[in-house]
């Protein structure tokens, strides 16, 4: 794996967009099926106080400019795309229980059913710890990797702290909503890359994966997104 592509792997959307042409779905059958309505423009807004729009957040609000539209965006349909960019509505996800609040996070396919959502880490795990991050440095908004994002061998190794990705993980959905229409997700741990990884035959991805030995550090999304992307499970936005 070189450099460019772990800095696209890390910096997958650096900037708020504007996309006409974008299309919703009310839930994830529909997604399924490839069942879309379309909108034609979406303004993508990042709520908080940083500039960089990364993966994991969920105050992503999606405006049309048409209130009626944007309450049914905002809280009953289950995802959005601008072009390649997907997003999973927050407000009906649960894991232990617990939701996201309102906003969306960024999503990417794996396979024909599955769906990795990546958020802030919730659940009773997240009231006793705060995981270390491997991510990437902000210089001037942008996302870049800096020393300790070495390659050995073609092979992705840690890379540096940043507190912006501080505590961001994976999820996996995998299932439909349930009668109140709210979809359980999983935290995507060593098992699923094990999967993943093993049934492809990608030993050397697998290695280069376990040479953190940290496992809450393994689990973060700063680590997860890189590896997936040179496995080829999941692309890179264009």
């Amino acid at each position: 794996m070189n450099k460019h592509l772990l800095m696209l792997a890390l910096c997958l959307l650096t900037s708020i967009t504007i996309c006409g042409q974008c299309r919703y779905c009310k839930s994830y059958e529909d997604f399924l099926e490839d069942k879309w309505e379309s909108l034609d423009t979406v303004f993508c807004k990042e709520q908080s106080k940083g500039h960089a729009f990364m993966w994991g957040y969920s105050n992503i609000t999606m405006k049309t400019g048409d209130k009626n539209l944007d309450k049914r965006i905002n809280y009953s349909v289950f995802a959005v795309m601008q072009g390649k960019a997907l997003y999973v509505n927050s407000y009906n996800l649960r894991f232990e229980k617990l939701r996201f609040g309102k906003g969306f996070s960024k999503a990417a396919r794996i396979g024909e059913n599955d769906l990795l959502v990546v958020n802030k880490l919730v659940g009773k795990e997240a009231q006793n710890e705060q995981p270390g991050a491997t991510g990437a440095a902000i210089v001037g908004g942008m996302l870049f990797g800096i020393a300790g994002a070495a390659i050995a061998g073609g092979i992705v190794a840690g890379v540096t702290a940043n507190k912006q990705l501080k505590g961001k993980v994976c999820y996996l959905l995998t299932s439909g909503a349930d009668e109140k229409g709210r979809y359980d997700i999983t935290l995507f741990e060593d098992q699923m890359m094990d999967k993943l990884l093993l049934s492809r035959d990608l030993i050397d991805l697998h290695n280069a994966y376990y040479a953190e030995k940290d496992k809450n550090k393994r689990r973060l999304a700063s680590r997860i997104l890189p590896i997936l992307m040179e496995a080829g499970i999941i692309e890179a936005e264009e």
